[in-house]
């Protein structure tokens, strides 16, 4: 981890990624860019919208004419000025550490900003906030939050809360797709660092496969005369599904645990196969547990070409009671078992 990139907009989240990315550049020896984008053309529109409220005395052309003009300076000048002085405390802040630090401010549309920065700057991973100062309620992201993860296929930190990086609880999701595993290392790497505790996690919804299969029998298979009425054969169905995806889970997790770990294992302090609905399980157990971070991946077995994130993955973003670290997309290689 050479290079962070660090998203600031002076809320309670992005301040709360400045000290992550403080701590992950004191910890990993990286360079920190923070960048913001100001749309002051939002702004003068604003302004344009406004201008039948004003006084009448006011709303002769030429009169409006010069206020546009002085209001589009302002803006422009004043509106850079802030978002200088957004960064400028936490240049002393990294200074004070000995960490490098530098900042990338430019007008335009906010996603629109950052991404093009992004692009420019590279970096090993992205900090952002869940959101910025609109609504924080269960399930919401903020929109800037949403495009730049859904433009970019990086390593990101997204913040929900302050990150506890003392002693770290961290969740791995696993579901043996490239990406799970690009997660698995990624914690592993802070748990190294930081001391942590990691629980790797796999969970399997039989309750869908169970639904379809029922689905299936009753508009296709019986009125096809296969008779698929016998309570024991479906008994039978059920738990074929039931201990096969409980075993395949179980698997997962000792391969990936092998293919990250080998026989260093020390920081793995629980391994859990659980049943139900598959990101809303992975943020219950994360509470659970009081988790300081979840890692995933950023797609899964089940990818395809023209998504951008996988919807298990959106749904952790949102619902997770704790920051969590998404691992870039990486080829689509389920494994054999």
């Amino acid at each position: 981890m050479k290079k962070i990139i660090l998203c600031f907009d002076n809320s309670d989240m992005s301040l709360a990624g400045s000290k992550a990315a403080l701590n992950l550049a004191k910890t990993f020896g990286a360079e920190v860019v923070g960048i913001h984008g100001y749309n002051a053309i939002m702004h003068e529109g604003a302004f344009r919208i406004m201008e039948p409220t004003l006084p009448q005395k006011y709303q002769k052309e030429e009169i409006l004419q010069k206020q546009r003009e002085v209001h589009k300076d302002l803006i422009n000048i004043g509106m850079e000025k802030i978002s200088l002085s957004y960064l400028k405390p936490l240049e002393k802040a990294f200074r004070v550490m000995d960490v490098g630090f530098r900042t990338v401010v430019r007008e335009g549309k906010n996603f629109r900003v950052v991404n093009d920065i992004i692009a420019e700057e590279g970096g090993d991973i992205v900090i952002i906030g869940s959101y910025g100062f609109n609504s924080n309620s269960e399930g919401f992201l903020g929109s800037v939050c949403q495009r730049i993860i859904r433009d970019n296929d990086r390593n990101f930190l997204v913040v929900k809360k302050p990150v506890n990086l003392g002693n770290p609880r961290m969740v791995v999701c696993l579901d043996g797709s490239s990406s799970s595993i690009g997660a698995l290392r990624m914690a592993r790497l802070f748990a190294e660092r930081y001391n942590a505790e990691l629980h790797m996690v796999y969970v399997f919804d039989s309750a869908l496969h169970k639904e379809v299969f029922e689905r299936l029998k009753e508009s296709v298979i019986n009125k096809e005369g296969f008779n698929f009425n016998s309570k024991e054969q479906e008994k039978i169905h059920d738990e074929f599904i039931d201990k096969g995806l409980a075993r395949v889970g179980s698997m997962i997790i000792e391969k990936a645990e092998k293919t990250v770990f080998n026989s260093d294992n020390s920081f793995i302090t629980d391994r859990k196969v659980l049943e139900g609905f598959i990101y809303r399980k992975v943020c219950d157990y994360a509470k659970e547990i009081n988790a300081d971070l979840i890692f995933t991946g950023r797609t899964g077995r089940h990818f395809a070409d023209g998504a951008n994130i996988g919807s298990v993955t959106e749904n952790v973003l949102r619902f997770s009671p704790c920051s969590v670290v998404v691992a870039r997309h990486e080829e689509f290689k389920g494994w054999e078992l």
